[in-house]
C-alpha cells in the first residue's frame, strides 16, 4: 500500500514538472517574441524618424562645398610640410613612422585641434580609404561603434549618423555629420573631409545619446607609388568636443589617444582586406565616377549654354536681316511717291509760267 502510494506521489510530481517545463518554454517563447516585436516597432520607428529628419536637408545646403573641396588640388603642398606644419602646431609625442601634433582652439575652453602623420609601408592607399569608408565593414572592426549608417547619399556626399560608446557611467555620444571623398584623376591623392550637422538641421532621434555639435575630421592620402602597391602616406586632422562634464586634461588625453588608435584599428582592418581578398565598397571608383558625372553634367550644361547662345545669335541675325528687308522695301514704295511728287510740282510750275507769259 506504502509502495503504490509513494510510486502515485512520484508520477504526480512527474506531471506537475513536465506542465511546468511546458508552461515555461511557451512563456519564454512568447517573451522572445514579445521582445522582438518591441524592437522592430523601435527600429521601425527609428528608420521613420530618420526618413523624417532628412525631408529638406541638402547636401547643397549644408554639405561640403565645392569650394571646399577644390582646395585638395594643395595637397602635395601640404604633405612637403607634413612634418614640420607650422602655423601654431605643437609636436606632442613621435612613434615610428607617425607624429602627433596639437594647436590651441581659440575660445573660451580649452580646446585643441589635433593632427597626425604617418606612412604606412605594407599596405596599398586604396585598401586604407576602403577600410574607413565602408560603414559596413566598419562595424565588424570598430568596437566602439553602437550603430552607423549612412541616412543619405547624392554622389560622393554621404549624411552619416554615427552613435559611439562612451566610458560607463556617460552616455553614448551621437554624431550626424556629412562626408565627402575625393580622389585625383591620377589617383594620387585622396581626401575625405567630414564635418557635423547641427540638430537645428538633422534633429536628434533618440533621448538616451547625447548629441555632438562640434566634429570635424580630415583625412588626407597619398600614394608612394600607385594607387595599387604598397606604401601610404597620411595626415589625419581633427576636432572633437563631446558635450562632457569631465575634467579637461582627461578631455585632451582622450581626444589625443583617439586619433592614434583609430589609425592602428584602420591599419589592422586594411591588412584584413587584403590577407583575405574581402571584397569591400570601393570609395575610389565611387568618387571617380561622381566626379565624372559632375564633369559629363557640367560638359552638357555648357554644351546647352552655347546652343542656347548660337540659336539667339542666328535668331539675332535673321530678325536683322528681315528688319534691313523691310527697309529696303519702305525706301523703295517711297520713291515712285516722291517722283509722283515732284513731277506735280514741276507740272503747276509750268502752269504758273504760262500764264505769267499769257
Amino acid at each position: 500500500m506504502l509502495n503504490r502510494n509513494w510510486s502515485s506521489f512520484v508520477l504526480r510530481q512527474v506531471s506537475l514538472y513536465k506542465n511546468f517545463r511546458q508552461q515555461w518554454t511557451r512563456f519564454k517563447a512568447r517573451a522572445v517574441q514579445y521582445s522582438f516585436s518591441l524592437y522592430r516597432n523601435d527600429r521601425r520607428f527609428t528608420r521613420f524618424a530618420i526618413a523624417a529628419s532628412t525631408l529638406g536637408f541638402t547636401f547643397k545646403e549644408h554639405g561640403i562645398s565645392d569650394k571646399r573641396m577644390a582646395e585638395c588640388d594643395n595637397c602635395e603642398e601640404e604633405f612637403a610640410h607634413r612634418k614640420t606644419p607650422g602655423n601654431g602646431w605643437e609636436l606632442l609625442y613621435e612613434e615610428k613612422d607617425m607624429l602627433a601634433f596639437r594647436r590651441r582652439i581659440e575660445g573660451p575652453y580649452e580646446m585643441y585641434e589635433y593632427k597626425c602623420v604617418g606612412t604606412y609601408y605594407d599596405i596599398s592607399p586604396r585598401t586604407f580609404l576602403d577600410a574607413q569608408n565602408d560603414l559596413k565593414y566598419r562595424k565588424e572592426w570598430d568596437e566602439n561603434i553602437v550603430t552607423i549608417e549612412v541616412v543619405k547619399e547624392e554622389n560622393e556626399n554621404e549624411l552619416i549618423r554615427w552613435v559611439s560608446k562612451f566610458p560607463y557611467p556617460m552616455y553614448p555620444r551621437e554624431y550626424v555629420y556629412v562626408r565627402r571623398t575625393w580622389v585625383s584623376d591620377n589617383e594620387k591623392y585622396a581626401v575625405i573631409d567630414s564635418e557635423s550637422v547641427q540638430p537645428e538641421v538633422f534633429p536628434s532621434i533618440s533621448k538616451t545619446n547625447v548629441r555632438v555639435r562640434s566634429y570635424t575630421s580630415r583625412m588626407s592620402i597619398r600614394a608612394h607609388t600607385n594607387w595599387e602597391s604598397h606604401g601610404v602616406d597620411y595626415i589625419l586632422t581633427y576636432c572633437d568636443n563631446p558635450e562632457a562634464n569631465i575634467p579637461r586634461y582627461i578631455y585632451n588625453w582622450m581626444v589625443n589617444k583617439g586619433g592614434p588608435y583609430f589609425l592602428k584599428q584602420v591599419h589592422k582592418a586594411a591588412r584584413e582586406i587584403e590577407s583575405s581578398g574581402r571584397e569591400v565598397r570601393s570609395a575610389t571608383e565611387k568618387a571617380q565616377n561622381s566626379k565624372n558625372d559632375r564633369v559629363t553634367e557640367r560638359l552638357e550644361k555648357e554644351s546647352e549654354v552655347k546652343e542656347k547662345q548660337r540659336r539667339d545669335a542666328e535668331a539675332a541675325r535673321q530678325e536683322n536681316k528681315e528688319n534691313n528687308g523691310e527697309k529696303k522695301a519702305q525706301k523703295t514704295q517711297k520713291a515712285p511717291r516722291s517722283s509722283a511728287a515732284n513731277s506735280f510740282v514741276l507740272q503747276s510750275q509750268e502752269q504758273v509760267n504760262y500764264q505769267r507769259t499769257a
